[in-house]
């Protein structure tokens, strides 16, 4: 029996969230693994595995100092064999803890300007340092962040492994194309890097196509001001829904998923997308190609609205929609579902521990609730 400890901030509900929720969810079922989460911050992933019913602790980041943070977490993890890390500041934080531990990188670093971009350029820097002389292996969720991380962390340590999710559908299954109303949308933190400007002059170029924005972040107010400055007949038809913790819902009735963003590691929603038979229109990025390999949408060799209007427009009409829809469904069953990277994942661990912890055939031990 291994015992892994997932250690993650939890102080968002974003990609890297949802991707190890449903990865907890699914070692969780393997009778040869103890699997726990370890969070920085109470918050939505947290209340989340707790529901579902894995073994979750608090060790509370804030009102800590970063010495006192290391040494009470020596303490929780030291009955594990390997922690597994999330996001930078998790992976330093394992480094200094004294038990073997791999990492996940996400993504690529996001741009950061001034102060914060130098402070965090230090930050960044150290944990690759870190990674590159004591991490046992570092998971790379998309071709593209593999070959980000392969100079910096050594090629032999570098493993990639995509993300899967639970099935989200449930018991209603698939909502019928043709019964979808002419409505797009994106979900994203509101942030530089998701390019969400693309969706909104995009829209402009579409009549009689909605564009729901589900998400928040520090670009909402400059967003909000693009869309009041669109005529009034444009304007009335982008709508700014906020941050929601459960926007499957309205992904499941929308036409298209739109991926604007600059750069992507491997994007859960649109995994969730692919799911929920949702056709994705992205502009060129290598892990949204990776994903749909040709099939359930389109991805576009630039981020001009000139060349994604006619693409959008095609792809909400009802017969490649609808050819679309049926295409990522399929897509999603063939390859994404969330017991294929977990196995995989099973595998890094016992390589990680030079092979202590083959594991055996996994058998159900505790079902977590699908969700996002």
């Amino acid at each position: 029996m291994l015992s892994v400890t997932h250690l993650i901030s939890g102080d968002l509900w974003a990609g890297a969230e949802v991707a190890t929720f449903h990865l907890i969810g699914a070692l969780a079922q393997r009778a040869d693994t103890r699997v726990r989460a370890v969070v920085l911050n109470e918050g939505e992933l947290a209340r989340k595995l707790r529901a579902a019913g894995i073994e979750t602790h608090l060790e509370p980041e804030s009102g800590r100092s970063f010495g006192d943070l290391r040494t009470a977490l020596r303490t929780r993890l030291a009955d594990s064999d390997l922690v597994h890390a999330h996001r930078y500041k998790e992976s330093i934080l394992a480094a200094l803890c004294g038990v073997p531990f791999v990492a996940t990188q996400h993504g690529r670093p996001e741009p950061f300007r001034g102060m914060a971009g130098l402070r965090m350029a230090s930050y960044l820097g150290l944990d690759i340092v870190l990674k590159r002389l004591l991490a046992r292996r570092v998971v790379a969720v998309s071709g593209e962040v593999e070959d980000w991380l392969r100079p910096r962390v050594g090629r032999s340590k570098t493993v990639r492994v995509g993300n899967g999710i639970a099935d989200p559908t449930g018991e209603g299954g698939v909502v019928p194309f043709a019964e979808r109303p002419r409505r797009v949308g994106v979900l994203a933190r509101l942030t530089p890097v998701k390019g969400v400007e693309l969706a909104i002059d995009t829209i402009s170029r579409c009549p009689g196509v909605d564009l729901e924005i589900v998400g928040d972040g520090p670009e909402r107010a400059a967003l909000a001001a693009r869309v009041s400055a669109l005529p009034r007949e444009v304007a009335a038809r982008i709508e700014f829904a906020g941050f929601d913790p459960a926007p499957l819902a309205r992904v499941a009735n929308w036409r298209a998923l739109l991926v604007t963003s600059h750069h992507e590691g491997n994007p859960i929603s649109v995994l969730e997308a692919l799911a929920l038979g949702t056709p994705v229109l992205s502009g060129p990025l290598e892990g949204v190609a990776d994903i749909l390999d040709g099939r359930g949408g389109h991805g576009l060799p630039n981020r001009d609205p000139s060349t994604w209007a006619p693409a959008l427009q095609a792809l909400v009409g009802d017969a490649d929609g609808a050819r679309a829809s049926s295409e990522a469904r399929e897509r999603f069953l063939g390859a994404f579902t969330a017991r294929a990277p977990a196995e995989r994942i099973r595998s890094v661990y016992a390589d990680a521990l030079g092979g202590i912890f083959t594991g055996s055939s996994p058998q159900a031990q505790q079902q977590p609730a699908p969700g996002r």
